[in-house]
């Protein structure tokens, strides 16, 4: 009954897909995918470490906006105030990921309240990203069953490539001599 368990089609297919990501990564096709706007202090951190990543490896960093939509209300329902926000947002991001000397692109992803993977990996699939990284707070009021809110979650299930959570919060820049 283990081995069985151990090579089901699910556990296959996400071994594969791990696989197929480092691939990825060895080979060339590097983008890394940043969702910085879930919680400013945690995805301060993981712009940092993608940026980082990125100037290391002469990669590009794809910054997702999540725009959510409540369930009352169509999917492409108009939102024009917060798209200039989000837009606004994602400026300011690109250029502090420019600050790093990686070139950065932005989109605004819709979704559902707890439903933000969906939207993560159809949006890393169209640029074959080789990396998501996103920043979120490590509840361990929570416990061990659900240490990440649901939008988290979310995009660890549905991520067809590798997903990197940073969990701390970001380090001062070392001051220049």
């Amino acid at each position: 009954m283990a081995l069985r368990s151990l090579f089901s089609r699910r556990s296959v297919q996400g071994g594969r897909r791990l696989l197929l990501g480092a691939l990825r990564w060895a080979t060339g096709r590097r983008r890394i995918v940043v969702i910085p706007l879930l919680e400013p202090e945690h995805t301060r951190h993981a712009l940092d470490l993608a940026c980082r990543l990125a100037a290391d490896r002469g990669s590009r960093v794809l910054l997702l906006a999540p725009l959510y939509v409540e369930w009352e209300l169509p999917l492409d329902a108009h939102f024009e105030v917060e798209e200039a926000r989000l837009r606004l947002e994602l400026a300011r991001e690109r250029a502090l990921a420019e600050t790093y000397g990686v070139r950065a692109d932005g989109q605004i992803v819709r979704a559902r309240p707890g439903q933000l993977g969906r939207g993560v990996a159809d949006a890393a699939a169209k640029v074959r990203a080789s990396l998501v990284v996103l920043g979120a707070p490590a509840a361990s009021q929570r416990g061990f069953r659900r240490p990440f809110s649901r939008d988290v979650l979310s995009v660890l299930d549905d991520a067809l490539c590798p997903v990197m959570i940073a969990t701390g919060t970001a380090r001062p820049a070392p001051a220049a001599a």
